[in-house]
């Protein structure tokens, strides 16, 4: 029995559906596949092989919790457009051909031909039981139909199998046509720059000189916006800022003949990184911003350069040392609307580590699944650090800041009408001691509500105040003029009290409401 391990760690965003197109059906027979193949031995770009053999002429059996197993060559018809689990990212999987990779490279690896055939019957089996609708409907979107790309190039690349190319071609249509994931439609996204890295990547193999140049002027054309002119990713995520940078950097080695665009994108690809180690804690793990998931950052010594300020896409980040596991590191998200991976976290949401440890959190990222409860609350207001107004609907609006840096004291102010009234929220931090202070003020409003949420290994102490107490020994303590509504933690109502600290993964942690009481509602976080 065959285990396909599955780690999806690309999101399955899904961009407003496209116009009906003519379907596209294949017309390849899988009975006339034969029973061996033959190819290369290995292609890494697969990615890693499944730990267990895949025998020649012994079923094939895929496991995808929740669902019930299943056996290659044996999926019924129905299954593709009926799958048994709703979860986007499962089926994202399942319709992605995401597992054939793992089987086919171990398969390869073991030199086991008919199991290899097999795969390739399985895959061309999808294309005449689940043709192209010309929309988006039962896997034909394009997040799943790059990443069904990818699975057909790798077994492509392993067997040379011709009745690959139909099933290859009609996902290639999906990412020519107005279901592509980029401009002139949609922003650059993630999803579109996979688009053309398998597309280079077909065009080669096949080979198919048309693909590799329409792929090609894309990223020529795309490169210059996905990033701000400082290097931060548009995507307004935190993990997405290295996904980005990485895609990039692979996209950048496919533009030898354009030696002026690839140094131009190896620019921006350094200043992405340098970026991303300004989102690295002094843990060494970064900042959860957007749909992120508390993964290992870059470190680095940049000496003075300790703090970024990019108002093109909305960050602060700064930090009073880089080596010094002391020393305090902080976030400050405002600007451009909510889009891609982002958060309602524009209104001035912030971070804060100090003294050795996390104090102020972002949510992390649960699911991409909308009708699971902790999908949205992970984008909501109230599972940022921001102030909400009562019945507040974030509707877009402006949202602005000014900065004072003083050798021990950083001091921020955002203006926003984000909920469609004016608001204001001031931030100080301090290097000297373990202090953040921030006050929030609303116009035309009578009642607003600061939510603050706790890292999980906060404790909070017996009593009325608002005292916590960390593993490390640190003691935090809340201070604030305005009146504390509710200390919640793991609620499933709501829910409220929730931290993300992996995809799918939840940890009770301590949120904190906080009411006005009059025009301003200052909060204190003191950490000794």
């Amino acid at each position: 029995m065959i285990a396909a391990l599955v780690a999806v760690l690309l999101a399955a965003a899904t961009p407003v559906p496209a116009a009906p197109v003519a379907p596209h059906v294949v017309a390849v027979d899988a009975a006339e596949i034969p029973d061996r193949v033959s190819g290369r031995a290995d292609d890494p770009r697969c990615g890693p092989a499944a730990p267990s053999p895949v025998p020649d002429g012994r079923p094939i059996r895929v496991v995808m919790p929740p669902a019930k197993a299943f056996t290659v060559g044996a999926i019924p018809a129905a299954m593709w457009r009926r799958p048994p689990v709703t979860d986007p990212t499962w089926r994202l999987t399942f319709q992605g051909l995401m597992w054939v990779r793992p089987l086919a490279r171990r398969a390869a690896l073991d030199g086991q031909q008919k199991s290899l055939a097999a795969l390739v019957r399985q895959v061309v089996l999808f294309h005449r039981q689940n043709p192209d609708p010309g929309s988006n409907g039962y896997g034909w979107d394009e997040g799943t139909a790059l990443r069904r790309l990818e699975a057909e190039n790798c077994l492509f690349t392993l067997t040379r199998s011709a009745a690959l190319i139909p099933g290859m071609t009609a996902d290639v249509r999906v990412l020519t046509g107005p279901r592509y994931y980029g401009p002139p439609r949609y922003a650059v996204h993630n999803h579109g720059l996979m688009a053309n890295l398998q597309m280079i990547r077909a065009g080669q193999i096949i080979p198919r000189p048309a693909w590799t140049r329409i792929a090609v002027d894309r990223l020529l054309h795309e490169a210059p916006l996905g990033f701000s002119r400082q290097g931060v990713s548009l995507e307004q995520s935190s993990m997405y800022q290295l996904t980005n940078a990485t895609l990039w950097e692979r996209a950048a080695g496919q533009l030898g003949a354009h030696p002026e665009a690839q140094k131009r994108i190896r620019t921006t690809v350094n200043r992405a990184y340098l970026i991303f180690s300004f989102m690295t804690e002094l843990d060494g793990k970064i900042s959860q911003i957007g749909d992120s998931d508390e993964t290992a950052g870059r470190p680095r010594d940049l000496k003075a350069n300790r703090a970024v300020r990019d108002d093109q896409a909305g960050w602060v980040i700064g930090r009073w040392g880089w080596t010094d596991r002391n020393a305090p590191h902080y976030t400050i998200r405002y600007g451009p609307a909510r889009r891609a991976h982002g958060h309602e976290d524009r209104a001035g949401g912030v971070t804060w580590s100090t003294l050795g440890v996390r104090v102020l959190v972002g949510p992390g990222r649960f699911s991409y699944d909308r009708t699971v409860p902790y999908a949205l609350y992970q984008t909501r207001p109230d599972g940022q650090n921001v102030a909400v107004p009562a019945g507040g609907t974030a509707r877009g609006g402006t949202s602005a800041i000014t900065s004072t840096f003083e050798p021990t004291r950083h001091v921020f102010v955002v203006k926003d009408t984000v909920y469609g009234k004016a608001h204001t929220r001031g931030v100080t931090t301090n290097s000297t001691i373990g202090r953040m202070v921030v006050s929030d003020a609303f116009t035309g409003v009578n009642r607003w509500r600061q939510h603050w949420h706790l890292d999980p290994d906060w404790v909070r102490q017996p009593g009325p105040a608002l005292v916590f107490k960390h593993p490390s020994g640190r003691r935090l303590t809340v201070t604030t003029t305005g009146k504390v509504a509710a200390v919640l933690r793991g609620a499933t109502s709501g829910p409220y009290g929730w931290h993300f600290p992996r995809f799918q993964v939840r940890e009770p942690s301590y949120q904190i409401m906080i009411d006005n009481l009059g025009n301003w509602t200052t909060t204190t976080f003191r950490v000794g």
